[in-house]
């Protein structure tokens, strides 16, 4: 893409890395996909307006923030924090809880505000998005290998179906804590050689 000389181009410039906790998954997944963010806080928007659909949107969006960490990250960026595998999967879902939490406060207070009757399902809303983001990151992590392109096991696909189809979901939860015990081994392995 070119442009005229002395014109700068601003293209997405409010979606920074120090905007979203430094997390290289959130800034390219919405730096990449601007149509289909825009279309979600379309559909976000009309869900909350229906009497009982705005929590369950809000959480079938954090299931879908689950394909921000589809892809493995360079392992300079990994190793730049100088954490150990277990402080760098804690600060990655803090990051992702504090960024999806954040960009969807707007439509929380609105949906409690249009539908106070309902509120009480944030109730389940909210700790299920955020096993549902859980679930993301120890399954990218317990996978993660940079020098290859990666594809996402039939297991880990099954898991994150677990989050839209409850009888899926007790495999979910199976996998979450045998990923993040994988995760923390395959990070050790990665960022300080460990075998």
């Amino acid at each position: 893409m070119t442009s005229a000389p002395g014109k700068r181009i601003y293209t997405r410039r409010w979606i920074r890395p120090e905007r979203l906790g430094g997390s290289p998954e959130w800034t390219a997944g919405l730096r990449r996909h601007p149509r289909a963010l825009w279309i979600t806080v379309g559909l976000l928007t009309l869900c909350i307006l229906l009497p009982v659909a705005g929590f369950p949107g809000l959480y079938v969006a954090a299931v879908a923030c689950g394909a921000f960490y589809l892809d493995d990250e360079p392992l300079e960026l990994l190793r730049l924090p100088e954490l150990n595998a277990g402080r760098l999967l804690v600060r990655k879902v803090l990051t992702a809880w504090r960024n999806y939490f954040l960009l969807t406060l707007p439509f929380t207070l609105l949906a409690i505000l249009a539908h106070p009757r309902t509120a009480w399902i944030a109730a389940a809303w909210a700790p299920l998005a955020a096993l549902a983001l859980l679930y993301a990151v120890v399954a990218k992590y317990a996978h993660y290998a940079p020098e290859k392109p990666r594809r996402q096991p039939l297991a880990a696909r099954f898991g994150s179906a677990g989050f839209l189809f409850p009888v899926l979901l007790p495999l979910s939860l199976a996998l979450t804590v045998s990923y993040a015990l994988r995760a923390e081994r395959n990070l050790n392995r990665y960022l300080h050689d460990y075998d």
